[in-house]
């Protein structure tokens, strides 16, 4: 009798490509938000849209073509962050009370952060490193 677990396919790229997915979701519907369904911001609805396309792209890059696709998920991912960086740095010196917007984008952040810490670690650098063939 064979006692030999089943090889497992490697979940890494479907977790990091989730994860990327989600958070582009997120800066999409923040960005539909802005123009005009809750309030008019058009300051932040288009950045949050161009953070969204490209988070998705990368996303899409790492769940398809995982072999290689490290340096895509990571920059896409501090794009991203450091969009969110630049948002907070608008909210808090901002005259406007946006409590909510603060909330988002405090929130965004950490789960920016969480994906750039799973990036880092040699699991899934092995993985999504891989040279491609």
């Amino acid at each position: 009798m064979n006692t030999q677990p089943l090889a497992r396919p490697n979940r890494i790229p479907e977790v990091i490509g989730g994860l990327m997915l989600a958070e582009a979701v997120t800066f999409a519907v923040a960005s539909i938000l802005h123009f005009g369904v809750l309030e008019s911001f058009i300051g932040a609805a288009i950045p949050e849209a161009i953070i969204a396309v490209l988070l998705a792209g990368g996303a899409m890059g790492v769940m398809r073509r995982p072999a290689g696709s490290w340096g895509l998920a990571m920059t896409t991912t501090l794009f991203a962050l450091a969009g969110v960086i630049i948002g907070l740095s608008v909210i808090l010196r901002g005259r406007v009370s946006r409590p909510a917007d603060l909330v988002y984008h405090a929130s965004i952040f950490v789960a920016l952060l969480i994906t750039i810490g799973l990036l880092l670690t040699p699991a899934v650098q092995r993985v999504l490193r891989r040279q491609p063939g």
